[in-house]
């Protein structure tokens, strides 16, 4: 077999007998007048086997291109995204930081009230005592506050 590829020519187009020619008397120009099928330059001339695989390299050129225009997109996208999560990162840690301070603030704070607290019922225990030995003495003296004055 002779043929190469990118020929131009199918194998099946080759040698062999004519068509026979259809219609004949008045008929026959009407299937073999002017057509766009049967002009010569104007006419429709089939893709070469060539051309058609231009086409297909070019078509696969332009997906290649449109495919990397997508990646390039994807890749501006996804490091826009990380930068995003990378502050959301940092201002999680920073919120967990600051939680962390203002727990160990809020125990100091009550660690605090509670010494104030204990203070504060000593210093009532301490009144109370005081209270009631100046009630005994009252109750000792008959109802004055000063026994041996009267």
């Amino acid at each position: 077999m002779t043929d190469q590829f990118g020929s131009g020519t199918p194998g099946w187009g080759r040698g062999g007998s004519r068509p026979q020619q259809r219609g004949s008397g008045e008929f026959r120009n009407r299937y073999e007048g002017q057509s766009y099928q049967n002009s010569g330059a104007s006419g429709y001339n089939p893709p070469s086997y060539a051309d058609q695989q231009t086409q297909h390299v070019e078509d696969a050129m332009k997906t290649h291109y449109e495919a990397e225009g997508t990646a390039a997109a994807v890749m501006s996208q996804m490091t826009t995204q990380r930068h995003q999560l990378q502050r959301a990162h940092d201002d999680v840690a920073g919120t967990r930081m600051k939680g962390e301070q203002a727990k160990r603030e809020l125990d100091d704070l009550i660690n605090k009230v509670r010494r104030k607290k204990r203070r504060l019922y000593a210093i009532i225990a301490m009144l109370g005592a005081v209270d009631a030995l100046l009630f005994l003495r009252i109750l000792q003296c008959g109802g004055s506050f000063f026994c041996g004055w009267h």
